[in-house]
């Protein structure tokens, strides 16, 4: 018969915790760039920007070779604009593919994005990747950086 010390009961206690916290934290993160992505789906920036850092600086995106710093600049000088052009109409807008991974208060995600769109009535297609840096707030996690391409 086997003997199980005390200290090995704690350290395997601690690691079944630790496991379902992890877990926990990659399902939120999850949560959070589905939420991100669907605001941007439906061309609703109220909706993503929940799930972004809104203050000052706070939040950077790099789109291909351009890059928006802070939240509001973004969303009134990218965002806006894009889902007001009548010339471009996006059908699929889909972040998949995730890859998480979480130390504490930060957390990054890689993740594919599939594109459907037409723009002056010509079809296109396009299939990207992108980076998602995360940082736990008070409000649970929220997006940092973007870099989409």
């Amino acid at each position: 018969m086997k003997k199980f010390s005390a200290a090995s009961l704690a350290i395997a206690m601690t690691l079944a915790v630790t496991s379902n916290a992890w877990a926990d934290d990659n399902e939120d993160i999850m949560e959070v760039l589905e939420g991100y992505s669907g605001g941007l789906a439906q061309e609703n920036v109220a909706i993503a920007e929940n799930y972004v850092l809104q203050a000052g600086t706070e939040f950077t995106i790099f789109e291909g070779s351009g890059q928006d710093v802070g939240w509001a600049n973004y969303r009134d000088h990218h965002l806006a604009p894009e889902f007001a052009a009548e010339h471009v109409t996006f059908h699929v807008y889909d972040w998949s593919n995730y890859t998480i991974e979480v130390d504490e208060t930060l957390a990054f995600a890689t993740f594919d994005i599939r594109m459907e769109y037409e723009v002056r009535g010509e079809a296109r297609e396009r299939d990207a990747h992108g980076t998602a840096l995360l940082v736990r707030s008070d409000d649970g996690w929220k997006i940092r950086h973007l870099h989409t391409s």
